[in-house]
């Protein structure tokens, strides 16, 4: 929790610093042409979608979208004497607001939060018996099982840096590359388990906080994104 609350207070003093900056450099800049509403595509690591920026001045750009990604992965593992069958259904994403503040017409860093839809599974299932001794368990009774991972904070701040080009004999193209990261916190595993393996998911046995310690360090969520947008229309120039 004091983690959490010295990272949020660290991105306050970062937007105090930079609107400074962003108003001393608005107020020496002569004229800029970029002002505008913008909307693209993007594609990140938290996923693909679309965006819609606006440019108020030379300093300060507001933009909201949505991301999305999901995959199927189906992998075979041996735990115990037993194999499995099993599959990882990765899904996230989110919905994003976010305000770049730029110490120059290319270069920015970014700032905000996102609804962070974050929630990869793994489900599987025993295809092999269980013998022990002159027992055989048939894999029917060993059982299944889903592990669901979700993120601390559904809300996640995020910080990043990029760099931005104005394309074209108008600028009315925009490109932006992007990297910076979500802090997640740490995350949440929720278990389901049937037959022998019902255990698993029974509180009394903690494996659910067995596993949450382990992936307690992983709290930060990485993210590189490419974004290219199309001005729609223009800001009055001041």
């Amino acid at each position: 929790m004091k983690k959490a609350r010295l990272f949020i207070s660290l991105l306050i003093l970062l937007v105090a610093t930079n609107c400074l900056f962003a108003q001393e450099a608005n107020n020496n800049s002569m004229t800029f042409n970029n002002k505008g509403l913008y909307f693209g595509g993007q594609l990140s690591t938290n996923g693909w979608g679309f965006d819609i920026k606006y440019i108020f001045n030379k300093s300060i750009t507001l933009k909201s979208g949505v991301e999305t990604l999901a995959f199927l992965h189906d992998f075979n593992f041996d735990e115990n004497g037993i194999d499995y069958n099993a599959s990882l259904d990765y899904t996230t994403g989110g919905v994003f607001l976010l305000a770049d503040f730029n110490y120059t017409k290319n270069l920015y860093v970014s700032l905000g939060a996102a609804l962070n839809l974050l929630n990869p599974k793994v489900k599987g299932h025993a295809v092999s018996d269980l013998k022990y001794g002159d027992i055989i368990i048939p894999a029917s009774q060993v059982g299944d099982f889903v592990f669901s991972l979700t993120p601390g904070y559904k809300i996640s701040p995020y910080a990043g840096v990029g760099l931005r080009s104005f394309l074209g004999k108008k600028e009315r193209i925009i490109y932006y590359f992007e990297t910076g990261f979500y802090y997640v916190g740490a995350p949440n595993i929720e278990i389901e388990a049937t037959g022998l393996l019902s255990p698993t998911a029974n509180p009394a046995h903690s494996q659910q906080e067995v596993f949450e310690n382990q992936l307690s360090q992983y709290k930060f969520y990485p993210v590189i994104k490419f974004s290219l947008a199309f001005k729609l229309f223009n800001a009055t120039n001041n």
